[in-house]
């Protein structure tokens, strides 16, 4: 069984930053895409932790399209 990475949206950004240092990607649009349905997550409380993978794949596919 492989586990998701579940990471929240701080440490999701962290990750991508450390990829390109230069993405314009916020942490307001990852939040965003989780309110739109868009990406994978799980929320406790307030706190949302997002699929990391299904984040990657998202944003993939957005750059595709346009």
């Amino acid at each position: 069984m492989v586990l998701p990475r579940i990471r929240s949206i701080r440490q999701a950004l962290e990750m991508i930053k450390e990829e390109d240092p230069n993405s314009c990607l916020t942490s307001y649009y990852i939040r965003a895409l989780c309110n739109n349905n868009k990406v994978r997550y799980i929320k406790s409380g307030t706190k949302i932790m997002v699929d990391y993978d299904d984040l990657l794949k998202c944003i993939n596919e957005m750059s595709k399209e346009n």
